[in-house]
Order: C-alpha cells, then sequence, then structure tokens
C-alpha cells in the first residue's frame, strides 16, 4: 500500500536534482548508467538499504563505489519522513527513490515494509521484518490512531502481547504506558518531557486500544 505522495513539494524535487547532479553529474559517481533505485526501510534506531544500478535498461552490478552519501540520502529522507506525517495517519515506512540520468527523479512512498529474501530463501543480514518492538518505536515517533494502525501491524502487537503507543486526538498527544507526550505536524516533540496519565479517568480511550488487541480487528 503506498501512502503520502511528496513529488509535488518542491523541497523533495529539490533534493531528487541533488542526488542526480551527485550521480550523473560533471564528476558523479554513476557516470554511464541510466537509473539508479535505492530502497530503504526506515526502522527509526536503524535503516535497511538495498539498491539497483540500470544501463540503457538492463540491470547491472552496483558496488559500493556506487552509493549517495549519508547526507544527502538518509539525512534527506529522514525529513521527507517528518514532511509526510499527518497527525493520527502516520508517515512512510519504505522509501524507493529513483534517480535517472535523463529527468527528474520520483519517490514512492509506502505503508508497509518492502522486504526481499535472498536467493536461498533466507532474509538478508538486518532485513528481517520488524516485531512489536520496532513498530512501537515508529508509532512513538509518528504516532496513529487506533483505527489507522493498520490490521497486519494489530496482528503483530497480538502475538507479542504489547500494547503500542496511539494517537489521542483530544489531547493531540501520544499515549503509552501511562505516560503522555505533544505530537506536532512532524511527529512527536521529543522536546517536552512526558506527562503521567490515569487511564482509569479516559475509559473510553483505552477501552478502544483493549477491542483492537483482545478483539476482533
Amino acid at each position: 500500500m503506498s501512502t503520502a505522495n511528496l513529488n509535488g513539494d518542491n523541497w523533495v524535487m529539490l533534493g531528487l536534482s541533488q542526488l542526480r547532479d551527485d550521480a550523473f553529474g560533471p564528476s558523479g559517481f554513476a557516470l554511464g548508467e541510466s537509473e539508479l533505485i535505492d530502497v530503504l526501510v526506515h526502522r527509526t534506531t536503524s535503516t535497511f538499504w538495498r539498491g539497483r544500478m540500470y544501463r540503457e535498461g538492463q540491470r547491472v552490478p552496483r558496488g559500493r563505489d556506487f552509493q549517495f552519501s549519508d547526507e544527502s540520502l538518509a539525512e534527506w529522507l529522514g525529513e521527507c519522513r517528518a514532511r509526510a506525517y499527518r497527525r493520527g495517519l502516520g508517515t512512510w515506512t519504505t522509501a524507493e527513490v529513483h534517480v535517472y540520468d535523463d529527468r527528474p527523479g520520483r519517490l514512492d512512498l509506502f505503508d508497509e515494509e518492502r522486504l526481499e529474501r535472498a536467493s536461498d530463501g533466507e532474509w538478508f543480514p538486518g532485513g528481517k521484518p520488524s516485531d512489536a518492538t520496532a513498530w512501537s518505536q515508529q508509532l512513538l515517533a509518528y504516532p496513529r490512531t487506533v483505527d489507522n494502525i493498520p490490521a497486519w501491524m494489530w496482528d503483530i502487537f497480538r502475538a507479542e502481547g504489547v500494547t503500542p503507543p496511539i494517537y489521542n486526538p483530544e489531547f493531540k498527544s501520544v499515549d503509552w504506558n501511562n505516560r503522555r507526550r505533544p505530537v506536532t505536524d512532524r511527529g512527536t516533540d521529543f522536546t517536552v518531557e512526558p506527562t503521567i496519565i490515569d487511564p482509569s479517568k479516559e475509559p473510553g480511550f483505552w477501552t478502544n486500544i483493549s477491542r483492537k488487541l483482545f478483539g476482533s480487528s
């Protein structure tokens, strides 16, 4: 499932243009090639990367010399992630960056982890599907309402007995472990110390979460 479209954002398009210059400019590292594809699966505390390269439509090997710097790609995507966030709706998990030698680039964003297995059927090192702890970290940073957490994510939380952080629209906050922090248009505001909350005083909100965890989704 795809998520927010940032290709109309001028700042994003400038970033794609800079990536094109880095790769295909006069001193670019990919001169002679025609397309670079970088796929990054964001996990809050880490990022899983894989890349492909094409020459006139044919895939060719892409070695270590054909990589963008962390500043030009990873940091740029971090800002893209904050720009894509919508309160209660969340932000993207996987970004697929297409950079071409002869036309503007494209940024495709996806809600789910887009992972691949190796030829032997095993997951690549560091590329296994995330567990409930990792998804909780994501929701703490970019929280969603109960109804905007997809069913497959609730299945992970139920299987591991984890109650995830939830966006509370009444207080414009993220609530977790009897704590509350404010949420801005760019995600959770970690500069503010969390306040302690008493769930017994807000039974309706927490009952809805319990239904998702222990009832039908």
